[in-house]
């Protein structure tokens, strides 16, 4: 009987150990939410968001499990140019005095392998929700100077602006490519 549990012991130590979901906080600092559109069809008109907020649940032993919830402040749109900022804002595009938050909540990570990678959710731009689909990098995953666990993704998508209520100029700009850069700590 001794043997029998000694063995189910040294087996138990032998199994990989499952690591439970982790929370991580989005560093701000080191988080980037990029788009660009076609200027017109004569060159490309890139910007960012500065303000946005969300959670991050990571689950490397199951990546199916993990989750996504991310909110971005539509005023905080930049391109470097406050009167084009101004009309980007306005009744016009986005409505940002009306609709002041986007909001994108994952409903599936699918790890394929190293190099495919998918995040599924539903963005919500102007009230109108859609079902999108980011191509993501997992990147480094480690400890940082600080001594802080700290993840690292790129996210790309592109979105039709007619699905979002936005105005594609008669079809001249159809598309918004969206790309993240995001750095997380493990809380």
């Amino acid at each position: 009987m001794r043997r029998l549990m000694i063995a189910f012991a040294a087996l138990a130590f032998a199994l990989p150990l499952q690591a439970a979901p982790e929370t991580f906080t989005i560093d701000k600092g080191h988080t980037f939410i990029n788009f660009k559109v076609s200027h017109i069809g004569f060159s490309w008109l890139p910007g960012r968001f500065t303000d946005f907020d969300g959670t991050l649940v990571y689950d490397e032993a199951n990546p199916a499990n993990s989750k996504v919830e991310f909110t971005v402040n539509m005023p905080s749109l930049n391109t470097d140019h406050a009167e084009r900022d101004k009309h980007l804002r306005s009744s016009d595009f986005l409505e940002a005095d009306k609709y002041r938050t986007a909001k994108f909540v994952s409903t599936a990570y699918e790890k394929k392998s190293e190099n495919d990678i998918t995040l599924r959710g539903n963005l919500t731009i102007k009230g109108k929700t859609q079902p999108v689909e980011f191509k993501v990098v997992e990147m480094a995953a480690a400890k940082d100077p600080w001594g802080n666990f700290r993840r690292g993704w790129s996210a790309k998508t592109s979105i039709a602006l007619a699905d979002f209520g936005i105005d594609d100029f008669g079809g001249v700009v159809k598309n918004a490519d969206i790309e993240i850069f995001l750095e997380a700590t493990k809380k």
